[in-house]
């Protein structure tokens, strides 16, 4: 057994487990034949598949090609799935695959890329750090997945699988002791980082077992604050913690019975800390200038996020015979106890945002019924059948919004004439030192029902054809909407007033009213196989998804309006191939079209804070193309070559309404701009977040000392041809190419179940971003991790007992 932790995926895998779905070979074999080579099985259909079978574009990784691949977090699936973005918008997860993404945020903004663990729909969420769990395999399902994925699928799925408890004892202790090397300048120093981690598994009697995992990151932080007069200014650390529970009970030989649980929590600051790199006029009160990014800010005001996710799950399975019946039901809640931004991004007292009730919670129920080898003409038929039910809700139950006229107000006329037009802000304003704060709060309610089916017909052994749709009925409203005045609110952002339920000194304002917005909607796929020789699948698709409409939940000035359901069609032509003994190739084209694009923004010179719309219409015209090579599959089976590449014209063809911020002055505009409609036509400029061109190949040896051990050698690269940030595709916000070299040396010594990793990421310590904002204060930016060396260390301690 050879675990490893995957930490923001929170993932500590697990080999060896007699039910587990990839195929297992002793370890010693394995790393000599090279482990990026293995068989990947995949339930992107709802069934156990091989990869290569599945007449989808999917990378699907087991747990030994994630460690090969030295894949630790979340964030570093883009470094081996090219065509996948992954940066932070104040704090939140913001993902783009094959073109096709949000650059909205909050609660009431769905993502594009449906993630699910085990069957379970994890919410978008600070981080993604609700994925904590021994892991199987992670699947990276392209292009729309509604028929079987359902709601908010419209560029893929993430599709991650845990193992079931093992036949016999096992556990695993993991260490990591490892440097940032930020290299800042004056000031910068490297950066310690220490994160542990244990698995265990072990049946309890001959029917249950049991799987735990507990992990942890200790504090650290990267880079430092300084203010104006070069002394410290706040700081808070990182941290995760986080532990995971499964327990299955085969009740009979065709009944089962799953429970799981995980609770994650922790602090993460770099979503919510950046520089200002680039100044904007009309709130600064000075001409743009530019600066490099560094490790080092200038905040007044502690930003971050504390999250606390927890997620429960039961899974019942009976196979009473011609039909399998499957039965999900979760839990989830993610709850922010405190979150902050300082949004001017200076040591300027001048607008920063906190909130000490921000939450997310939402049950589901998923009935399937899936045919098997007893059912009707299963030598011609293959189906899945269900029901899913969600409901859900999240917001904000207290957002408060500071503003300091010294600096601010002064330089922003919107902003004077929305604030004097409550008289009573207008009597504070008669004091330029005051500080004028705001409280709002909003809710976004979702009750869904769907029904969904899915079959392929095998006409002989050359052609089959697949059919699926699915029909969701959705509604959602918006409840305790409000924005209210604080008339002696304490300075301290944690002051005991903003955290309790006590509003005895607000003053209400307004509050807002809306009427649920029901949406029917049918998600089909269509799908023709043909296999002319052995070793080769040629595949053609047609498939759609939705995205669900919502609502400006956060709006200080206005009425929440409602922004139209996103819809996403996509046209595919692939190949899987398996002709040659020593090399795999796939490859595709496809053609995607996008209505209603989903769309957000941050401006306070709106006249509100969030504000999301719908861009009109997007087509994207992409190819790809992976493969794996075993160079010398007999002088030398341990060497192992794989690669991906990904192209992609993605442009806006009907953006007519588009709303930004002048390059030059820094003045918001837009349809909802304080003087007017003034929006610009961003119609033929190109999708945010998704580069031209990217690609990945990797390296991996495999060598054998014998009785000594054994010894993997892997060296990475990923470029990225760069991208833009801004939909009116300013060259200021724009992510240059970059590549980033990566490398480790892995020792094995089974029987003692150790394994020592030396590892180094970004080597090259190559600049980029995480971050990078358009605000009223200009351009906002967070750089990536840099340079990280260290070493792990893991312990297989069931060598003891087993």
């Amino acid at each position: 057994m050879n675990p490893c932790l995957i930490r923001g995926l929170c993932v500590v895998c697990a080999v060896g487990s007699g039910t587990a779905a990839v195929a297992q070979e002793p370890a010693q074999s394995k790393r000599s034949a090279n482990r990026l080579l293995e068989e990947v099985t995949v339930t992107a259909q709802k069934r156990e598949e091989n990869s290569q079978d599945v007449p989808i574009s999917i990378q699907a990784f087991s747990q030994e090609k994630l460690d090969a691949y030295g894949i630790e977090n979340t964030m570093d699936l883009a470094k081996i799935t090219p065509g996948l973005t992954m940066t932070y918008t104040y704090g939140y997860t913001v993902v783009y695959l094959r073109g096709v993404g949000t650059d909205a945020f909050l609660p009431s903004a769905d993502p594009s890329v449906a993630t699910y663990i085990d069957g379970i729909n994890v919410p978008p969420g600070h981080g993604k750090k609700d994925a904590l769990g021994p892991v199987e395999r992670v699947e990276i399902l392209k292009g729309p997945q509604g028929t079987l994925f359902g709601r908010n699928s419209t560029a893929g799925a993430i599709n991650m699988i845990t193992p079931r408890p093992p036949e016999e004892f096992v556990g695993s202790l993991k260490v990591e002791e490892a440097f940032f090397q930020p290299d800042g300048g004056e000031g910068v120093s490297d950066v310690e980082k220490t994160s542990y981690s244990l698995y265990m598994g072990a049946p309890l009697t001959d029917n249950i077992g049991f799987t735990v995992a507990y992990f942890e990151d200790l504090p650290y932080i990267i880079g430092e604050n300084r203010l104006a007069d070069g002394t410290k200014g706040p700081m808070r650390e990182d941290y995760t913690q986080g532990a995971r529970l499964k327990l299955v009970w085969d009740i009979t030989d065709t009944l089962s019975l799953e429970l799981q649980a995980s609770e994650v929590s922790g602090f993460n600051g770099p979503g919510f800390i950046y520089e200002e790199t680039r100044s904007a006029q009309v709130l600064t009160g000075a001409n743009p200038a530019e600066q490099d990014a560094d490790y080092v800010w200038h905040n007044d005001f502690q930003g971050g996020v504390e999250t606390v996710n927890t997620v429960y799950g039961a899974i019942l399975e009976w196979r009473p015979g011609p039909v399998d019946i499957k039965a999900i039901l979760s839990d989830v809640n993610v709850e922010i106890p405190f979150a902050a931004d300082d949004y001017d991004g200076s040591y300027n007292n001048s607008v920063n945002f906190f909130t000490y009730h921000q939450f997310g919670e939402q049950e589901t129920v998923e009935l399937q019924v899936l045919s098997n080898d007893e059912s009707w003409m299963a030598d011609k038929l293959e189906w899945v059948a269900g029901y899913y039910h969600f409901e859900g809700s999240g917001g904000f139950e207290r957002l408060f919004f500071n503003v300091y006229p010294v600096g601010t107000v002064a330089n922003a006329a919107p902003i004077t004439n929305l604030l004097n037009a409550f008289p009573i802000v207008e009597d504070i304003l008669q004091d330029p030192f005051a500080r004028v704060t705001l409280e709002a709060g909003a809710s976004l309610v979702t009750k869904s029902d769907a029904v969904y089916a899915q079959g392929t017909w095998r006409f002989n052994d050359d052609w089959s054809l697949t059919l699926g749709a699915r029909y969701q009925d959705e509604t959602r409203g918006i409840e305790n909407s409000f924005l209210d005045y604080v008339r002696t609110a304490p300075d301290e952002p944690d002051g005991e007033y903003y955290r309790g339920k006590d509003r005895s000194r607000n003053v209400r304002l307004d509050t807002f009213n809306v009427p649920d917005v029901n949406t029917k909607t049918v998600s089909p796929r269509i799908a023709v196989q043909y296999t002319p020789v052995d070793g080769l699948q040629l595949y053609s698709s047609l498939s759609r998804g939705y995205k669900s409409p919502t609502y400006n939940t956060i709006n200080f000035f206005s009425d929440p309006d409602l922004v139209e359901k996103e819809t996403a069609t996509a046209f595919e032509l692939g190949f899987k191939s398996d002709l040659f003994e020593n090399l795999r190739l796939n490859g595709a084209v496809f053609h995607t079209e996008i209505k209603n694009i989903l769309t957000g923004i941050v401006s306070l010179t709106s006249g509100g804070v969030v504000r999301f719309s719908n861009a009109g219409k997007g087509e994207i015209d992409g190819a790809e193309l992976d493969f794996q090579w075993q160079p010398m599959p007999d002088m030398n089976p341990g060497l192992a070559v794989t690669g991906s590449a990904t192209y992609l014209d993605a442009v806006y063809t009907d953006y007519k309404n588009g709303a930004g911020f002048d390059d030059e002055t820094g003045l918001y505009f837009g349809p909802d701009s304080p003087t007017g409609d003034n929006s610009r036509d961003f119609s033929g400029n190109s999708i945010v977040r998704t580069p031209d061109f990217s690609y990945q190949v990797a390296l991996n040896q495999a060598v054998s000392a014998g009785r000594y051990g054994d010894l993997e050698f892997g060296l990475d690269y990923f470029y990225s041809g760069g991208y833009n940030t801004s939909p009116q595709n300013s060259p200021f916000y724009e992510q240059p190419a970059y590549d980033l070299w990566n490398a480790r040396v892995n020792y094995f010594y089974d029987p003692y179940g150790l394994q020592v990793t030396l590892f180094g990421n970004n080597i090259a310590n190559e600049k980029y971003y995480s971050t990078l904002l358009q605000t009223d204060f200009g351009r906002s930016v967070t750089l990536a991790a840099p340079r990280l060396v260290g070493i792990k260390v893991k312990w297989d301690f069931d060598t003891l007992i087993n």
